[in-house]
């Protein structure tokens, strides 16, 4: 299967839904640090890690969106499924909801047909 270049206008969309994810990652390290100091030591681990798996896989995208490659719309699809697999572990902090929906939002717009503007 070939690559697929994104559009400019399809990039822009795509570029805020993986800015939110990455503000999503960095509440997560907050809310690790306060699960930490009440002793949830094992969920505050856990959550450190959805948090650097979710941050990092965005922040891929968005390079990869940034510099046009080949590959950035599979990057997307495979951020867009982190956020909605890893939202599991974070429902009980409700912010897994969030990422859940993040992550459809991701899938719906990278996988949507382009449209010529006829």
């Amino acid at each position: 299967m070939a690559d697929v270049v994104i559009s400019e206008e399809k990039a822009k969309g795509i570029r805020r839904l993986l800015l939110v994810a990455l503000g999503f990652a960095a509440i997560l390290v907050l809310c690790a640090a306060l699960l930490l100091g009440n002793d949830y030591g094992r969920y505050a681990l856990v959550v450190v890690l959805v948090a650097a798996a979710l941050g990092g896989s965005a922040w891929v995208s968005m390079r990869a969106l940034g510099e046009q490659r080949p590959h950035a719309r599979r990057a997307c699809i495979v951020t867009g499924i982190l956020l909605v697999v890893l939202s599991v572990p974070l429902i009980p902090i409700w912010i897994g909801l969030l990422t859940a929906v993040t992550g459809i939002g991701v899938l719906v717009v990278v996988l949507a047909p382009e449209h010529d503007a006829r």
